[in-house]
């Protein structure tokens, strides 16, 4: 994972490199923004801002595919770099997508944090292994193995 957004930074990087070389004489480049969606979402990765445009929680959202089905959309966190040091701003994306908050404009170097609810996830992994399977004398197989 660190493997695949390390390689789109280092793409963006040389893309905007040979852009500003092809003319022979090299002209200074902007720096994009890149935002950082991570947690539990469908393709964690990072978004370029083009031309430094603002981007919203929504749209980063969507640009990694959406959330899992197992992820506590009450609970995530814009992680925000200052000079102050790391500021966690708590964001509803649940609220955000029934309109009820206003949603949030996410700044260069943001990450977005979607964290995986925990009663979810615990439900999603019961799986019950018998011995043999249930017949008509044994209605109520007791389960050997719970996992």
């Amino acid at each position: 994972m660190l493997l695949r957004r390390l390689f789109l930074v280092c793409l963006v990087f040389a893309s905007l490199l040979s852009l500003s070389q092809e003319s022979g004489t090299a002209r200074p480049v902007s720096k994009a923004g890149i935002v950082y969606v991570v947690g539990d979402v469908h393709r964690p990765m990072s978004v370029v801002m083009e031309d430094n445009r603002p981007i919203t929680v929504l749209k980063a959202l969507a640009t990694a595919e959406g959330a899992n089905p197992t992820a506590s959309l009450h609970n995530a966190k814009i992680i925000r770099k200052d000079e102050n040091g790391t500021t966690k701003v708590p964001v509803d994306i649940r609220k955000i997508m029934e309109a009820k908050a206003p949603d949030v404009t996410l700044r260069a170097d943001d990450i977005l944090f979607v964290p995986r609810s925990a009663s979810r996830s615990s439900m999603q992994k019961i799986e019950i292994y018998y011995d043999v399977a249930p017949s008509a004398p044994m209605q109520d197989a007791a389960p050997i193995y719970i996992r």
